[in-house]
């Protein structure tokens, strides 16, 4: 959201802040509780339906952890890290925006106004002005995102550390936004849109298949023989070849946030042997197809046809035409709902969740393929934002 000018107050406002009162909103869904990612919402949810997040305690906690870590009551400022508080909630607010998840907004409303706005010489404008766009732009059409608009960041005095902590932000928020929207649709709620907000574009089919990439990231990455016992450790738990990635590598350069992502996943994603593992991974390719990461697209086809998917579905996604109505390769319900809640999260409701069940599927599977979508809506943006595939 841009910021506009109050005459009460010599500087820059986001439109959540006055200019005259600090006091806290006085509607419920507005005051910041001590869940900072579920918002208590999940608290509402029949008890057979919350017994279906409590099993994932792992992705509560870890969640928790994230929002701490990338939102915490102080942000220390320094010459590698000048991303401030206002600037992390004022963008995340943005991200809640684009969604249009009503309480989200309100969350980060709430965090944002009492704090100071930035001051209102033309360099401070002209990085809020990068900043709030940015967000937008990633938020709503990842598959846009190029390397000159990180040295556009860079130009307004963003640190790589900062870009990395921008990036995991933004992705986190689109991830907690459609996780609020799986929760409302377990709870039986009907979507509450409002207008005069940017949907999540569908990207092109161009450049889709399973042939091997490689990612080269467009920062410079951790030195493997500089790095701590802490950034090996967590390049560890990441993955087998942690180390040898060079996605993983960069995004090590904040290891704090890095570690919370990989601990979300890992109560996401489900072990290869089952059946959950499939669906999630179908998902996973339905939401990079749509998010126009070409890279994870490619890699979680492979993954899906190891654990026996059909090469068939894969081919009629990777080279289906979009239109208004969004891919018509197939009328699978899961690539429907899955398209639902990564372009429409705002949109996503009980109904987007009975399709899933009168297909067959039940509330377990339902959520494990939801799950997985959301965590590849945040995923994706990383993957897009800081470096470029190239086949290999």
């Amino acid at each position: 959201m841009e910021q506009q000018r109050r005459a009460a107050h010599d500087g820059w406002y986001h439109e959540t802040q006055s200019s005259q009162q600090r006091q806290m909103p006085a509607v419920p869904c507005q005051m910041i509780t001590a869940d900072s990612f579920l918002l208590d919402l999940e608290q509402k949810l029949a008890p057979a339906f919350r017994n279906l997040l409590s099993q994932r305690s792992g992705l509560l906690s870890a969640g928790q952890r994230c929002y701490n870590q990338l939102f915490p009551a102080e942000v220390p400022l320094s010459r590698t890290q000048t991303l401030s508080l206002y600037d992390r909630l004022s963008s995340a607010l943005t991200v809640a925006q684009v969604t249009g998840i009503q309480p989200l907004c309100s969350h980060y409303a709430a965090r944002l106004a009492p704090l100071n706005c930035p001051d209102a010489s033309r360099e401070s404008n002209i990085r809020q002005t990068h900043l709030a766009q940015y967000a937008r732009l990633l938020a709503t059409q990842p598959s846009l995102v190029n390397r000159q608009m990180l040295t556009q960041l860079q130009d307004v005095g963003l640190s790589t550390t900062d870009i990395i902590i921008f990036s995991q932000l933004i992705g986190f928020v689109s991830f907690q936004a459609r996780l609020l929207a799986i929760i409302n649709a377990l709870a039986g709620r009907a979507a509450t849109v409002l207008p005069g907000f940017q949907h999540v574009k569908e990207s092109s089919p161009q450049g889709f298949s399973l042939q091997p990439r490689s990612w080269q990231g467009y920062l410079p990455e951790l030195d493997i023989s500089q790095a701590s016992q802490q950034q090996l450790d967590i390049l560890d738990d990441c993955a087998e070849d942690g180390r040898d990635s060079a996605f993983y590598r960069v995004l090590a350069l904040d290891a704090s946030s890095l570690s919370a992502l990989s601990a979300i996943a890992a109560t996401i994603m489900q072990p290869a042997d089952s059946e959950k593992y499939r669906l999630q991974q179908w998902s996973a390719v339905v939401t990079s197809r749509l998010n126009g990461c070409l890279f994870c697209a490619g890699v979680h086809g492979h993954h899906y046809l190891q654990a026996g998917g059909q090469s068939r579905y894969i081919e009629r996604l990777f080279q289906g035409k979009a239109d208004s109505d969004g891919l018509t390769t197939d009328k699978d319900p899961l690539i429907n709902v899955v398209q639902m809640l990564a372009q429409t999260p705002e949109k996503f409701d009980a109904a987007a969740l009975q399709q899933l069940l009168d297909a067959g599927y039940d509330h377990q599977q339902a959520v494990s393929i939801l799950l997985a979508s959301a965590l590849f809506c945040w995923v994706n943006r990383l993957v897009q934002t800081l470096g470029d595939s190239r086949l290999a």
